[in-house]
C-alpha cells in the first residue's frame, strides 16, 4: 500500500481483508494502478503496490483498459483475463467496490478465486482446442495433397506419354483383372496395326507422325461409361478390350473400328504444307471365351490375326493437299 493509501482508513480496511484472502487478491483504480495486494498476488506482479498493471501484464494495455471502463460501467461484477510475465493467464473476478453510502469509491477488488481458475482452465482448454483443431485441419489438407500426388504418379505411370491412353503395363493388367473378376464372361481383345506408318515418318516427319498417332488414340477413345479400355502397345500399334463383345459381333466390331482410323487428318509436313492423309488399319482379334479365356493365349491369337490381316493388303497412305 502507498504512503498516500495508508492515510485512507476505508482502503486501510479493505486492505486487511485482501490480505486475509488465501486467494491472490488486489484493489486497482479504473487506470489499472495497484493500490493494494496480498502476498500471492504480489508474487504474480512481482513489484509494489502503486505499479500499474500494464507495466506487468502481457496483456494488450488497450484490452485492460476497455475490460476496466466496462466494468466501472456495470453494477455487476466481470472477469478479466489477465496474463502476466510467467505467461500463464489467471482469470480474476472483478467488483467495483462501494463506501457506507452504496456509492462507488473508484475503486476496483480482483480475487482470484476457484471458479475463476476454473473458467481459466477451460479458456485454456479451448485455446488448446483451436490449436489442435488447426493441426488436424493442417493434417488432413496434407493428406489431401499426398492421395492427389499419389493419384497423379498412378495415372503417368499408367499412361502412355504421347497419346495420354493406357500403356502396356497398364493395358495388359486391366484385361487381366477382368478376365479374373468376371470369368468365361463374353469379350473381344483386339489389336490395330497402322500400314505404313514409316511412310508417313519418312515423308512428313517424325512431328507429324506423333500427331497422327494422337488423332488415331483419339480416334479409338471410348467413353468411360462404355468399359472399354483402350491402350498403345509400342510405335504404331493399339489394343482394345470390348467387354460382353461376342463372337458373332466381333467383323462388324473391326469393321467399325477400321473406319474411325481412316477418318481423314490435316497435318503439316516438313515443308510447312497443310495435308490430308488417309490412314489405314490392319485388324484382328480374339474373343473369350470362344478362343480362349487367358490373356496370353488371347493376345497371342489377336497378335497371329492382325499380322494375317496386314499380310493380305498394305495399301500406302492416300494423301493429298488440303483445300
Amino acid at each position: 500500500m502507498s504512503s498516500s493509501d495508508e492515510c485512507d482508513p476505508t482502503l486501510a480496511g479493505i486492505s486487511t481483508v485482501v490480505t486475509a484472502l488465501k486467494q491472490p487478491a488486489m484493489v486497482i483504480d479504473p487506470t489499472g494502478h495497484v493500490h493494494c495486494a496480498n502476498a500471492r498476488a504480489m508474487a504474480l506482479i512481482g513489484k509494489t503496490a502503486g505499479t500499474p498493471l500494464q507495466d506487468v501484464l502481457l496483456t494488450p494495455e488497450s484490452h485492460l483498459c476497455n475490460r476496466l471502463a466496462r466494468l466501472v460501467r456495470s453494477s455487476a461484477p466481470a472477469y478479466l483475463r489477465l496474463e502476466f510475465a510467467d505467461g500463464k493467464p489467471v482469470i480474476f473476478q472483478g467488483s467495483m467496490l462501494r463506501g457506507p453510502d452504496g456509492r462507488g469509491n473508484g475503486l476496483i477488488l480482483l480475487v482470484a478465486d476457484n471458479a475463476s481458475a476454473l473458467i481459466g482452465k477451460f479458456l485454456n482448454l479451448k485455446s488448446d482446442s483451436r490449436k489442435f483443431r488447426q493441426q488436424i485441419d493442417h493434417s488432413q489438407r496434407r493428406q489431401r495433397a499426398l492421395r492427389q500426388e499419389a493419384a497423379q504418379l498412378k495415372r503417368l505411370s499408367e499412361t502412355d506419354p504421347l497419346t495420354g491412353l493406357l500403356n502396356v503395363r497398364a493395358f495388359e493388367e486391366k484385361v487381366r483383372h477382368a478376365l479374373v473378376d468376371r470369368p468365361g464372361r463374353h469379350g473381344a481383345l483386339i489389336f490395330l496395326d497402322l500400314n505404313e506408318f514409316k511412310h508417313v515418318n519418312d515423308v512428313h516427319g517424325h512431328e507429324a507422325g506423333d500427331k497422327l498417332l494422337k488423332h488415331v488414340a483419339q480416334a479409338l477413345t471410348f467413353p468411360p461409361h462404355s468399359w472399354v479400355a483402350t491402350g498403345r502397345m509400342g510405335g504404331d500399334e493399339f489394343a482394345l478390350w470390348m467387354p460382353g463383345t461376342e463372337a458373332e459381333a466381333v467383323p462388324e466390331v473391326l469393321a467399325s473400328l477400321q473406319a474411325r482410323v481412316s477418318v481423314p487428318y490435316a497435318l503439316v509436313g516438313r515443308a510447312g504444307q497443310l495435308t490430308e492423309i488417309c490412314m489405314t488399319a490392319a485388324a484382328g482379334a480374339a474373343c473369350c471365351p470362344d478362343d480362349a479365356t487367358g490373356y496370353a493365349e488371347l493376345k497371342r491369337i489377336a497378335d497371329s490375326r492382325m499380322y494375317a490381316n496386314k499380310a493380305e493388303a498394305r495399301p500406302l497412305p492416300t494423301r493429298q493437299p488440303a483445300k
